[in-house]
């Protein structure tokens, strides 16, 4: 698959990655902003949706305003929100969950958070996750390495993330989303077999981002979308590491599972992991 770096023209759908990364930074600020006002620490007024996942009005009023503010700065540019559905241009769009993590933010608890990521002619340019009540930031561009950072000041606090350099699937520290107890059937078992090989690491954040800053050798995501693989897919492989479905393929718009891995052991873990879909 093609990667665009930041020299490509000011232009068209390969638009600076400099200036677009700007506007995902301030996107990012936008729905801390407003995640924060509804997040108190108890529990939240929700909605439950067809699939029993709850939905808040702070996850469709940050797909809103982010959407408008994308609008604005860039007219041309599409629009993918777990919320508010997709809406114009697929050669250039933003991929959004407004509230990755509802189940959390709806009882009052830390570890949600907004991801921003741009696609361009189908590949991944850059990803941004931001999680306001953790006062944490993650951001990544291709060919520019992925790196973490305060909210209060993003680019002051920057620290550069790097996958472990584990080689072996033995001894290894494997995560998953939803957590090992919550699996059941084939994924139950097949997730055994990966902590067997290794140790469990409970994940109490995004478990990809464990992976991309060597807390743990491989993530596991048993269901999702692109506004919750996306971003952490360039931001993984930014920091060094892999991230594919179970058949190997590169494919954020599938709906998983999917493995994200320190790379070395990413082989290893598929061939566990087979079947396990």
């Amino acid at each position: 698959m093609t990667r665009h770096t930041d020299d490509v023209p000011a232009t068209g759908p390969h638009r600076s990655l400099d200036a677009d990364l700007d506007l995902a930074l301030r996107l990012a600020a936008a729905a801390d902003a407003i995640g924060m006002r509804s997040f108190t620490g108890a529990a939240i007024d929700h909605e439950t949706k067809a699939d029993g996942s709850p939905v808040s009005d702070a996850d469709r009023e940050i797909e809103r305003s982010l959407r408008a503010m994308v609008a604005s700065d860039r007219p041309d540019d599409g629009f993918l929100g777990e919320e508010v559905g997709a809406s114009g241009s697929k050669e250039r769009r933003w991929i959004v969950d407004g509230i990755d993590g509802t189940v959390l933010f709806v009882a009052g608890l830390t570890g949600w958070a907004t991801n921003i990521a741009l696609e361009v002619d189908g590949d991944v340019v850059l990803g941004v996750m931001t999680s306001a009540a953790l006062g944490r930031r993650w951001w990544a561009r291709r060919g520019r390495g992925a790196w973490q950072s305060r909210t209060a000041a993003p680019r002051a606090t920057a620290t550069r993330l790097r996958v472990s350099d584990r080689v072996a699937l033995a001894g290894s520290r494997s995560t998953m989303i939803p957590p090992l107890d919550a699996l059941t059937g084939t994924r139950r078992a097949a997730a055994e077999l990966l902590v067997a090989a290794g140790r469990y690491v409970p994940p109490h954040e995004h478990g990809g981002l464990f992976v991309a800053d060597g807390r743990a050798d491989v993530c596991w995501q048993a269901d999702g979308g692109p506004w919750d693989f996306a971003a952490l897919a360039v931001i993984v492989e930014e920091a060094g590491g892999r991230f594919s479905n179970l058949d190997g393929r590169w494919d954020v718009h599938g709906r998983g599972p999917v493995v994200f891995s320190n790379g070395a052991i990413h082989a290893q873990v598929l061939d566990i992991l087979a079947g396990a879909a």
